[in-house]
Parts: C-alpha cells; structure tokens; sequence
C-alpha cells in the first residue's frame, strides 16, 4: 500500500520508488535499493521493505557491515538485516572499523569473534555485554574506553586484546574472565597484575609492553601456564620475585629503561627465545643463569653493558647477536659455550678484546659490521673452526691481511668498507670457495687472490677496480660476477664456466671475451651493447642472458644462430615486446623452432615492459615535447 502521504514526503516518495526497484527481481537493482533503504530516517516502512527483500536480493554480510554505520535506525538495522545475514552465511566474527557507536550490536548474539580497530569515540561496551559467546573480543586502539565493567560477564573470552586503550587502568572486571588464554594490555595505563594468578589459571600469553608504570614483575608469579611473557617498555627495575612459572619460553624485555640487571629470570628454566634490545641502564648479565633450552640470544642497544661474563651458564647457546654495546670492551663469558655456532657483532666501538672467540669449539660462523676500530683481521686469526666470515661496514678495514690460519674458511663477504684496499694474501686460505666484495670504493686489486681454491668471486659496486690477473692464477674458479666495476678491460681467461657482468662496463662489443673457450653461462647486462659476433667463439655456450642489452635489435642478434650449443636464451626485452606487438624477429623464430628455451617474463612485468617501450616510441616521435 502506497502512504497517503507520500505525496507531500521527499522520503515517502522515495519508498515508493526503491519498491518498485524491489519489483524487478534483479539482484543488482535490488541491492542498490535495500542500501538506499536502510538511510531513510521513517517510521521503520523502509527499513521493514529492505527486510522483506534482503535474502533474495543475496546482500552480503560485508556489504551491510559497511552500511551499518549510516543507517537510519542502526538498531533496528542490526536485528532486521545484519544478524539474520551472518546467520544464513554462517559467519561467527566481524572487524569493525570507523565506528562511532555501537547501537544495534546487542543482537548479533552469534558472534564468537568481534575485533573493533581504531574506534577512538566509542567509550560504552554495554552492547558489547549481551555478546555472551564471544570468544575472541580485541578492542586494538580504542582509547576512548576507559570502564571494562561491561565485558565481566562475557565469561567464555579465550582471548582479549586491549592495545592502546590508553585510558584503561582498572583490570579488577577482568578477573572473571577465567578461560582467558590470551591478554593484550600493552600501550594501557595498567599499573598492577595483582589478583592475575587466582583470576587467570589458564593464562599463557600477556602483553603489558608499554605500560611504563608497571613495576612488579613479581605480581606475576603463579601463573603456571604463560608460556608468552612481554614486559617490554614497562618500568621494571629487575625480575626479582618473579617465581613459579615452569611453563615461560618467550620473553621480551625491549626497551625497559629502568632495567639494571636480571636477577630473578633463573627462575624461567624453559626459556627458548630472550629479547634484550634497548635497556640503556643493564650493566651486567649478572642472574641470567642456565636455560638449557635457550639457543637464540640478542642483546642490542644496551648502551652501559660492559661485559657477557654471565653468559657462562648458557652451555646450549647456539646464536649470540651482540649488536649497539657501546661500552662492552670484551667478549669474556662466551668462551665457555660449547654449542655456539653464529655470532654477530655490531656497532660496539670500545670492543678491543675478541681473544674469547677463540675458545667455543662450534663456531663457524662470525659477522662484524660497524667496527671501525679493525684494520686488519688478525683478531680472528684462531678462531679454530670458522667457515663464514661477513664484514660490513668496518670504515678502518684497510686490508683482509690475518686469516692465513684458517684452514676451513670456505666464505667471505665484504661489504660498505671504505677504506679497504686489498685482500691480503686470500691464497694462503686452503678451503676459501667464495669470495664477495661490494661496495668498496678504494679496492683496486684482488692480487692477494693468486693460487687462491676459490670457486666463485663476485665484485659489485668497485669503481676503481682495474685488472684481474691474479685470478689467472685460480685454477678452481668456475663462476665470476661483475658488477658496477667501470674500469675493469680485461675477463682473465682461465676454467671460469659462469660469467655475469652487469652496469656501467662501456662495452660495444664482446670481443673481451675471445678465448674463454670454457664458458658455458654467459649474462650480460650493458645498454651499449651492439656486436654479439664474439660469441661465435665460445663453443660451450648453453644459457645466454641478454634482458637488459637496450641497444640491440633483431639484426645484432643474427650471430645467435650460429651456437650449436645454445639451449637457453634471455632477449632483450625490448625484441620481445616488438614480437608480442606483432613486429616479426626472424631470429626469435628461428631459435623457436631449434627448440631453445627463451626467457618470458610474467603478466605483470610484461605489461610493464610493454608501458615503457610505448612512452619510449612517444618520446622519439618528433614534436613530442619532453
């Protein structure tokens, strides 16, 4: 029946004609009609006729989610449309988002799951209350929440996330919450765990990481299943007190700034994982004592630790990350660790001492980076089993010189060292397989290489690198990239099957390469590129990588039909994309038909090769302005 006043009302008319919409049966119009609906403010005729039209319009639970908002009647939105939707699509939870109130929430009473991100002006959960099935609610940055007396009830909650609710502090209306598994309270104003341990038995994870004026980690004792602990960011002075919790494998102490030491964390006998970053006040690993399942450990950013004498007990330590210690001088205490495999040492410019690396019998990795102090190797020289060695950015490193001792050192990288010159005498090193310099801008010549075993060398980033006739004299060298090395003329020949050169080699032709007769792999990447007539030359040549050649047509390309061998080709990017447009490459072809395997590039980047070429051909047009 049409109002009788529908003449006179804007919003009466407009129900007429959403109803008529209704009346195809098409669920597009149909749709776009209930949303329309659902906005007109009347006395609940709108919001009844989207009712009615709802399942056979097939309107989705997201879809009303994102209308709920703007809804006339929110409420009665909820209990019309919304809650029979999740019901007919089985669905148990739902992300909020740019909520401003919660109307309507109460009769989504088969809900188990409810997250609402970032609704900072909703500050009453009372709707929230009816929800007595939830198991999940997270409540991630509502800051407007400040009373949780509504959530008591909910007596199912397995899981509750209150971070950054900025102006909780009372958690005493959790207590209830006997099944909670899981507790975010991190960025809150909580002060106190008191009561967690009779209130919480079956609790194994809380976050309380950035409640700066929590103080007591004391209040935490007993909770015997919380395997999970985050007390980062609190103001903790130590541990001590924190007793009874056998359970605990994971603790994060990130920047606890009133942290003096860690007396008290024995106690945590199963610990696996200990994050120490941040704490500018720890002086000392004093209390740390045995964790016989700890094998990972960093410790970065404590600026005032002075030594690792605590480290002892960790006999099953396999991972050491020491990282940002200004005032360590030393690395006492790690000598003692019989499963130490991997140490990485970084921005500790008072350490001088590193004599204790050479007592764990396991180590065979060791990293330095920031260490501008070395300027030489010769602190590593007896370390008795290593086999990786990383230096980065050390800007004293003047030379590798100081590991002719080590007779398993089988790799070495070197990275972002500035003033590193040479690499000393490398051919002294009897297991060395492969070497990497990057970014070292006064190295010149990896003379020191000579009757190196080393198998694969890479060089990138070295603008005053000029010969390599020392690697002549490597008789195991199989693969040799160069990158970014503008001044490097000449490829030594020798068994190098694997050459890569790549950017800024000013290089027309391949002529270099006459006389590697072993080369099997050949990629090159150069824009001036022109002449392929050298690779006649090669007859073992099987995999070819031209992508990024810019310069060369179909016509340069000619010479690629004469290698029997070839098996695998990348072609520039630009004849693909003429191929692709319909352009005709009688090469491309012709290696089609012997069955070669040409390089393809995904959709993606097809479509984006194809992007550039058409602004490239717009650009050369004549008149186009640039």
């Amino acid at each position: 029946m049409i109002p009788s006043n529908a003449g006179n009302d804007p919003d009466a008319s407009r129900v007429v004609t959403l109803r008529e919409l209704l009346a195809t049966g098409k669920p597009v119009k149909m749709r776009k009609a209930i949303g329309e609906l659902v906005l007109i403010p009347d006395d609940g005729t709108a919001l009844a006729l989207a009712a009615r039209s709802e399942s056979e319009a097939e309107v989705s639970s997201e879809t009303l989610l994102r209308l709920w908002p703007r809804a006339a009647d929110p409420d009665g939105f909820c209990a019309a449309l919304l809650a029979p939707a999740l019901v007919r699509e089985g669905r148990t939870s739902i992300r909020l988002r740019r909520m401003t109130s919660l109307t309507g929430l109460r009769h989504l009473t088969t809900l188990r799951g409810l997250h609402i991100h970032r609704c900072k002006e909703i500050t009453d959960l009372t709707e929230v209350a009816a929800l007595t099935g939830l198991t999940d609610l997270d409540l991630n940055g509502c800051a407007g929440i400040e009373d949780l007396t509504p959530i008591s009830g909910l007596t199912e909650l397995t899981r509750l996330g209150l971070h950054r609710c900025r102006a909780v502090q009372d958690t005493a209306p959790l207590r209830a919450l006997r099944k909670l598994r899981e507790l975010d309270l991190s960025m809150t104003r909580v002060r106190s765990a008191d009561g967690f341990t009779t209130a919480f038995p079956a609790l194994e994870t809380l976050s309380l990481h950035g409640c700066r004026s929590f103080l007591d980690a004391s209040q935490l004792s007993g909770l015997t299943r919380l395997t999970h602990l985050d007390l980062g960011w609190t103001g903790i002075r130590d541990l001590t007190g924190l007793r009874d919790v056998p359970a605990m494998t994971r603790l994060d102490l990130r920047s606890c700034s009133r942290l003096n030491d860690l007396a008290g964390i024995d106690a945590m006998s199963g610990l696996t994982e200990l994050i120490l970053q941040d704490c500018p006040r720890l002086e000392t690993l004093r209390g740390l004592g045995p964790h016989p399942r700890l094998d990972q450990l960093e410790i970065k950013n404590c600026s005032r630790l002075v030594d690792l004498s605590g480290m002892s007990p960790l006999t099953r330590l396999k991972k050491l990350t020491v990282e940002g210690c200004e005032q360590l001088t030393s690395l006492y205490g790690i000598g003692t660790l019989p499963f130490l495999e991997s140490v990485w040492l970084a921005d500790c410019p008072a350490l001088r001492d590193f004599s204790a690396l050479t007592q764990p019998p396991a180590l065979r990795e060791l990293g330095l980076r920031g260490l501008g102090q070395l300027r030489d190797l010769t602190p590593f020289a007896a370390v008795p089993s290593l086999v990786s060695l990383h230096v980065n950015q050390c800007d004293g490193l003047v030379t590798l010189e100081g590991l002719e001792r080590q007779d398993h050192l089988a790799e070495l990288h070197t990275s972002y060292c500035q003033t590193l010159r040479r690499p000393g005498r490398l051919g002294d090193l009897p297991a060395l397989r492969s070497l990497f310099v990057s970014y070292c801008p006064v190295f010149v010549d990896p003379g020191g290489l000579a009757s190196s075993p080393v198998e694969d060398v890479w060089f990138r980033w070295i603008p005053n690198l000029g010969s390599l006739h020392a690697l002549e004299d490597c008789p195991g060298m199989r693969k040799l990239t160069l990158e970014h090395c503008p001044r490097v003329e000449d490829i030594p020949v020798g068994p190098v099957t694997e050459l890569h050169i790549a950017h800024d080699m000013d290089w027309r032709d391949l002529s270099r390469l006459a006389g590697h007769k072993n080369l099997g792999v050949l990629d090159v990447d150069m824009d001036d590129l022109k002449d392929l007539s050298a690779l006649r030359g090669l007859p073992d040549l099987s995999s070819l990588a031209l992508q990024g050649c810019h310069s060369l047509d179909d016509e340069d390309l000619r010479p690629l039909l004469h290698l029997p061998s070839l098996k695998k080709i990348g072609l520039p990017i630009q004849v693909l994309s003429a191929v692709w447009e319909g352009d005709p490459s009688p090469v491309y072809y012709e290696l089609a038909e012997r069955d070669i395997d040409i390089w393809r590039p995904t959709s993606e980047l097809a479509q984006q090769i194809r992007e550039i070429r058409a602004q490239r051909l717009h650009a050369s047009q004549p008149g186009t302005a640039h």
